[in-house]
């Protein structure tokens, strides 16, 4: 798969996406994500943790949120910081641009205060980003929204909670269309043709096995069609769940050292990715979760982990085996990349060859030679 490349232009008005001037494509292998260099650096939180990213659809615009309770607005064709919108009243987690104009949608932070009383704000907004005004609201979860995820294809969105529930709602109405009591806080992806919902379950308590199902959008309420326990570290947080473009794997992304990938027919664990670190519980550490770690590049031949050593790796996925009989581990990986910036959280652009990472600051990257 190629991805285009280009040439940063300078700051102009908020506009819809454009094409890219000096654009070039090239191709996605081991050798140019290992090339990459930073090309921008965002500081619009400053200094305190970014807990998501989102590309939109064309590639145009890139979103963070953080504890700060804002949320920072990039155009990644001129390279440029856009606009900074504040959420101090509600607070700003997993925003996520739908496929309307520039419209995202955010869950609410309680204050530490309001934590475990009842007292905070759970609702999802849906936000226009260029006029700063609320399009709806989105009201039923009971406690902090940990994870939202647009439908790839349609004009729907799931969440899930603290409160242990999973919902589906539709943009256009405030109330959800259907639920599932999963019992805890789960992990949530859909497929690229946005039909089928994979819930992730993570071990609790001295549980050392997490469970993820499978579920058709048109009859998510009769429980999953297909279910598999994944074995996993004990008291290990899942923080995200991945579908490949190509539909064929699934990422389970962790808050330790240990990540997953099963095939997105059967469920089955294909691979472990056990870097060779320490667990160390402080770099992952926030009052709200992370939007994690990995991710698949848009072709989804390579995995691309971030470490607390400042190290991006890179697994070449090309040769995994469906028929295998045991996950395979992937301890060493194919090829690096080195940060100068703990990249708690890895997103790629879906159009252009640009890797965004975040800690406290947002850094793009893109490949050396752009001919």
């Amino acid at each position: 798969m190629s991805l285009k490349t280009n040439g940063f232009r300078p700051h102009t008005s908020l506009t819809k996406p454009t094409t890219p001037t000096n654009s070039s494509t090239i191709q996605i292998s081991g050798q140019t994500l290992a090339s990459s260099h930073p090309t921008k650096l965002f500081n619009y939180h400053h200094e305190t943790s970014i807990t998501s990213l989102d590309f939109d659809d064309t590639g145009q615009y890139l979103i963070s949120s953080g504890v700060d309770k804002s949320i920072q607005l990039y155009d990644c064709h001129k390279g440029v910081h856009f606009k900074d919108i504040q959420s101090q009243k509600y607070g700003a987690h997993s925003a996520r641009f739908t496929h309307e104009e520039l419209n995202c949608l955010y869950a609410s932070t309680p204050d530490a205060s309001d934590i475990g009383d009842g007292k905070g704000d759970d609702t999802i907004r849906y936000l226009s980003l260029s006029s700063n005004q609320y399009i709806r609201y989105f009201k039923g979860h009971k406690a902090q929204v940990s994870n939202i995820q647009v439908n790839p294809v349609h004009n729907t969105f799931t969440s899930s909670s603290y409160d242990g529930t999973v919902k589906f709602w539709d943009l256009k109405t405030s109330s959800a269309t259907g639920s599932i009591t999963m019992g805890q806080n789960s992990v949530i992806g859909f497929d690229p043709q946005g039909i089928v919902v994979a819930i992730g379950k993570y071990p609790l308590g001295e549980s050392r096995s997490g469970t993820v199902g499978l579920y058709d959008l048109k009859t998510f309420d009769k429980g999953p069609f297909s279910e598999v326990t994944i074995p996993c570290l004990q008291n290990q947080l899942w923080n995200k769940l991945e579908f490949s473009n190509n539909g064929r794997l699934i990422l389970i992304s962790t808050d330790s050292r240990e990540h997953y990938i099963l095939d997105a027919f059967s469920g089955k664990l294909l691979a472990i990715v056990r870097l060779s670190y320490r667990n160390d519980p402080q770099w992952m550490s926030t009052e709200y979760p992370y939007d994690g770690c990995c991710s698949f590049t848009p072709c989804g031949k390579f995995l691309l982990i971030g470490s607390p050593k400042s190290i991006v790796h890179i697994f070449e996925l090309s040769d995994l085996r469906h028929d295998t009989e045991r996950p395979v581990i992937l301890s060493r990986s194919n090829d690096i990349l080195k940060t100068n910036q703990i990249p708690k959280i890895i997103a790629f652009n879906p159009k252009l060859f640009i890797l965004a990472t975040a800690d406290t600051t947002v850094k793009l990257w893109q490949p050396e030679n752009q001919t």
